[in-house]
């Protein structure tokens, strides 16, 4: 990268890049392309990207691919138009650019037959956990059936997020992005949320839904009713963005919606007489998921300009096992909304992605804890926000390809 805009990177593919992902520490890239091909490319000590490796990944498109944690190895997760979940490992003994270095350690399919269309990783210390939605709107939720390997997963629960199965032929958009800290918001812990629990946002067609996914005494995370669920944009929701800073005092969410607005959410766990949640046995939740989980919440007046004067959804009396053992309110509103067109990508800047980001061009010393957010979109351009004095969201940046006068 320079001053001027983005570094040209061969990334070998003659089809479109459709997904991007970088480790933890932002010197690893893995892509998926239309080519069905993935791709790893890693920083060299010059700031340069170099093919590690490129191979076929899936008998499709390549949809969506992660890295896992930071404590877990070279992990990687992809899903493709092949219907497949793919987990790969590095093989350091293999060569470079051999096809052969990352090996697919574990698939599977769709029980009933449907792409996925979305995955991320939660890791909690050295336990990982793995969200997949698939294109009609069934979430789930795995993890390894032993911890320290990822050879073999077992699947924790399910649901429709939608409340049923997206008919064929509607346009859709399903997304799932996890709170990425170790643990979750300070002041949801006070207000009564167990620490060890799992935050999870989902887009719904035109909403994004919250869920707080609790371990119950038999060691398996359950879902529950969504705790939350974000309004405003008037079209689909394309993106959604958790902030990884746990530090902050209430949880901020970032989306990025069709209707070419970014919006920024903030949640709140007003603090109450709560016990820690816990729940006693598993969730009344049939396989086929006919129908949603009981707990209601209530709906706030509708509309953009509403949202931002303050207004907020909250979920009241929560009962979240069924015998009132643990009650914890959410509230919502909309902080602010920043007009795009055509973007499709949110992405908060964290930790050593964030220093290999900036540091090239920028000295901004709050960049490494999840203040910093970067949205993209069809004019291919970057940019990059962060929040200012007087509670705005502010671009400070705006990154554009090279062109031949640059070069």
């Amino acid at each position: 990268m320079t001053a001027h805009g983005f570094k040209g990177l061969t990334h070998g593919s003659a089809e479109l890049v459709l997904a991007a992902h970088y480790n933890f520490y932002g010197t690893r890239l893995v892509t998926g392309s239309a080519d069905h091909k993935i791709r790893v490319f890693d920083l060299t000590a010059e700031d340069n990207w170099e093919l590690v490796d490129a191979w076929r990944g899936h008998n499709g498109e390549v949809l969506d691919v992660k890295w896992n944690g930071v404590s877990t190895g070279q992990i990687i997760g992809s899903i493709g138009e092949d219907l497949k979940l793919k987990v790969w490992q590095e093989d350091e003994m293999q060569a470079h650019n051999g096809g052969r270095r990352f090996k697919c350690i574990f698939s599977q399919s769709a029980a009933h037959q449907v792409n996925y269309v979305s995955l991320d990783f939660k890791n909690i210390h050295h336990e990982s956990y793995l969200a997949l939605v698939t294109r009609d709107g069934l979430v789930s939720l795995s993890e390894p059936t032993r911890q320290d390997f990822f050879d073999d997963w077992k699947e924790l629960d399910q649901f429709w997020v939608a409340g049923g199965r997206i008919a064929r032929g509607r346009e859709t958009s399903f997304k799932v992005s996890f709170q990425h800290s170790s643990r979750p918001n300070y002041n949801a812990i006070v207000a009564g949320l167990s620490d060890n629990a799992l935050s999870l946002a989902v887009v719904s067609m035109e909403a994004v839904k919250l869920y707080r996914i609790i371990k119950p005494e038999d060691n398996s995370y359950r879902f529950q009713s969504p705790v939350i669920e974000l309004n405003g944009p008037r079209g689909l929701v394309r993106d959604v963005a958790w902030s990884p800073a746990s530090w902050m005092v209430n949880d901020v969410i970032a989306t990025a919606a069709n209707d070419g607005y970014v919006r920024i959410y903030e949640v709140f766990t007003p603090r109450t007489e709560s016990k820690t949640i816990t729940i006693k046995g598993p969730v009344n939740n049939p396989p086929e998921f006919a129908s949603p989980p009981s707990s209601t919440y209530t709906r706030a007046p509708s509309g953009i300009a509403t949202s931002l004067a303050g207004a907020s959804r909250s979920l009241s009396n929560v009962n979240l096992d069924g015998n009132n053992d643990g009650q914890i309110l959410h509230d919502w509103k909309m902080i602010d909304e920043i007009k795009q067109e055509g973007v499709w990508r949110v992405e908060w800047v964290r930790n050593g992605l964030s220093h290999w980001l900036v540091s090239l061009f920028l000295n901004i010393s709050d960049c490494g804890t999840g203040n910093m957010l970067v949205t993209t979109g069809d004019v291919g351009k970057v940019h990059l926000w962060r929040k200012g004095l007087n509670g705005k969201w502010m671009e400070f940046a705006d990154l554009g390809p090279e062109t031949s006068d640059n070069n």
